[in-house]
């Protein structure tokens, strides 16, 4: 007689290998990493080989572990996704979400649509994270993490949310100081302010222009600060400049010229499969 076959112990290894870790795997699941230890130990005593090779740093596969892993990998992502779309049909989102968002992104833009959200669906608890920091999706437990501008090539599963429009801005003094640019070479020739000191290239008309910085804030809110207060030319979101523009604060440089426009990604860890709260937020932020 065949043996019963392992389904949650081959879940189980599965999320393991995807995590890197016994630790991460646990977050994941929402078990002790001792919990994990002794049911990943039972299936290997089951399957009779040893899958996994252990050390303090890291996790590696044995041959026989990874050809498990090959195997079986499609079967547990099949069997989730079942699972998912078959308790979409009757069930409403719930549970906890937890958030990853840029501080000014997620103070101006994402925060009203998640107050919205949670209107809507009242069962959803909302963990939101504001910070600048790229935070590590799977081995911070985060359901979305919301990124801007162009991103490199990664086994994360990414949608594309919105573009946004980007303005030059500098404020009344300062263009009293230094003079207002008439043309895209000009901006070469002033004080630039920089929310990252490697972003500064900025292409206008498609025009690429290197940046004279002399402050980089580390933080969009406060490069639009840095603006207002005279120290030079920047280039911030429509969002954050539309206020102060409209306050005499600000004013746009060369807007008849256009800017590369920056994209809003949400990324999610391919190794879970989103649950019904995480689609149901991605159409509503979408």
């Amino acid at each position: 007689m065949t043996d019963a076959v392992d389904l949650s112990g081959m879940a189980l290894f599965v999320r393991i290998v995807e995590s890197g870790s016994l630790s991460a795997a646990g977050r994941l699941l929402g078990l002790p990493k001792a919990t994990v230890s002794r049911q990943l130990a039972l299936l290997e005593q089951r399957m009779g080989a040893p899958l996994l090779l252990r050390s303090t740093r890291a996790l590696s596969l044995t041959d026989t572990g990874r050809r498990y892993f090959e195997r079986v990998r499609p079967i547990v992502r099949d069997a989730e996704l079942a699972q998912v779309e078959t308790l979409a049909e009757h069930a409403s989102p719930s549970g906890t979400l937890k958030i990853s968002a840029p501080v000014a992104y997620g103070q101006h833009v994402l925060a009203p649509k998640l107050f919205t959200f949670q209107q809507l669906y009242p069962a959803v608890r909302l963990d939101l994270r504001l910070g600048d920091e790229l935070v590590n999706i799977v081995a911070g437990g985060f359901d979305l993490a919301i990124r801007l501008g162009r991103l490199d090539d990664s086994d994360l599963r990414g949608r594309l949310l919105e573009r946004i429009d980007m303005w030059l801005v500098a404020s009344p003094d300062y263009l009293a100081r230094a003079g207002t640019p008439r043309a895209v070479a000009e901006l070469a020739n002033h004080r630039g302010i920089l929310t990252r000191s490697d972003l500064d290239q900025w292409t206008v008309d498609n025009q690429s222009i290197r940046v004279r910085w002399h402050i980089s804030t580390g933080n969009m809110s406060v490069t639009c600060h840095a603006a207002c207060a005279g120290l030079g030319i920047a280039l911030v979101p429509g969002f954050l400049a539309d206020a102060p523009i409209a306050a005499g604060s600000l004013t746009r440089i060369l807007p008849e010229h256009p800017m590369d426009q920056l994209e809003v990604t949400a990324l999610q860890a391919r190794s879970v499969t989103p649950s019904i709260a995480v689609k149901a937020l991605l159409k509503h932020l979408a």
